[in-house]
Formats: C-alpha cells, sequence, structure tokens
C-alpha cells in the first residue's frame, strides 16, 4: 500500500493555512499538519514529505534554517509573482493564492524521482547518482557525493575550501592539495557549465529559476 503523503503548511495567516489544509486533505487525500510558526515548522519537517512556506513567515530564512540543520525535503515557496528561487526552495507558487495550483504543483513535485534538484539533474546522495531526463543516469564517487551534498546543504551559499577538504577528507587547517580541485573539475563534467561556481576562495551550487 502506498503511503499517504505527508504535507507540512508553516502559513503566516491562520485562517489561510487551515482553508488550504482543509483543501489538500478533501481533493488530493494527503495527511496535512499545520504550523503555527517558524519554530514549530523546524521541529516538525523531518517527519514530512513536502513542505509549503509562506514568504510572511520569513520563508527563505526558514527555508534556510531548515537546509542548514540537514532537512532535505522538498520546499515549496508562497510568494510574490517574480519572487526568486533561493536557500533550496524546490518552487515558487505565487500569491494571490490559488488552491488547485497550488495542489497540481504539490502533485508535480511528490511525483519526480526522489533526491534533491540540482540544475538538470536529481541528486540521490544516498545512492550517489544523478538523474536526468530520459532515463540519463550519471555515477559519482563517494567523494563528489559528499561534496555536491555539503554544497547543497549550503543552499547556494559559500562553502569555503578549507572547509570542504575537512568535512570531506577530514584534511586540518594548511594542508595544501589538489585533491578537491580535481573532484571540482570533475563534478562539473558530470553536471555541466553554470551550476558548481567557484566563488571567494569556495564554491557554490548556483540557484536557477
Amino acid at each position: 500500500m502506498t503511503p499517504v503523503p505527508r504535507i507540512l503548511l508553516a502559513i503566516a495567516d491562520g485562517l489561510l493555512c487551515r482553508s488550504v489544509a482543509g483543501h489538500l486533505r478533501a481533493t488530493a487525500g494527503w495527511s496535512v499538519t499545520e504550523a503555527a510558526d517558524s519554530a514549530e515548522a523546524l521541529g516538525r519537517a523531518r517527519d514530512h514529505d513536502l513542505a509549503v512556506v509562506d514568504e510572511a513567515l520569513d520563508g527563505p530564512t526558514l527555508c534556510l534554517r531548515l537546509r542548514e540543520d540537514g532537512i532535505t525535503l522538498p520546499l515549496l515557496l508562497l510568494g510574490a509573482a517574480g519572487t526568486p528561487r533561493c536557500c533550496g526552495i524546490e518552487a515558487v507558487v505565487s500569491k494571490p493564492l490559488r488552491l488547485p495550483i497550488l495542489t497540481a504543483r504539490i502533485r508535480e513535485i511528490l511525483s519526480r524521482p526522489a533526491g534533491l534538484s540540482i540544475g538538470r539533474w536529481r541528486f540521490d546522495e544516498n545512492r550517489s547518482v544523478l538523474d536526468g531526463e530520459g532515463g540519463a543516469l550519471v555515477r559519482l564517487t563517494a567523494k563528489e557525493s559528499a561534496i555536491l551534498g555539503r554544497l547543497h546543504r549550503a543552499a547556494g551559499q559559500v562553502v569555503a575550501r578549507e572547509t570542504l577538504l575537512d568535512e570531506v577528507w577530514g584534511y586540518g587547517a594548511g594542508i595544501d592539495t589538489h585533491t578537491l580541485e580535481t573532484h571540482i573539475y570533475k563534478l562539473r563534467r558530470k553536471l555541466g557549465g553554470g551550476v558548481l561556481v567557484s566563488e571567494n576562495g569556495g564554491y557554490r551550487l548556483e540557484e536557477k529559476s
């Protein structure tokens, strides 16, 4: 039996939150949890399959904190039309909110293969693979996978070279090695151009809208 998807709602307007929750339960049959504030959303996110986060609830900051805590569930932001994706956000649904559009967007995200969205790929850190359209599959080494996972958790922020050397290889400060650069070069070839960016002595993943 297929498990019922669990949706977390972190919406500032209590009346709107209850309306959205009722619609998702009635039309899609999903299990829906309503979080009263950012703290409750942070505490409950790990038990869900997708989170809908309101920009009015300081949504981008909440999304960044979720990613920093290692929470990898898809994040859907409710924001003004034209709001850019950032902080590891999977998609943006513009306000004023239309419930059928929100439901369809959630359904589309839940139907995707397991993994994290990076450029044109779905990254599955547990399997160390990149899944692409049309069944394309690119295998990663354990170190490549660890680098990519760390960069994704940084949610578009720069991760220093020294941090990657320490966390992925366990090298202490002052170690001079080209090992990281070699892995970055190979990752860029696998990901394609414009995804893995060098900046300020470190690396980050380019967020695409």
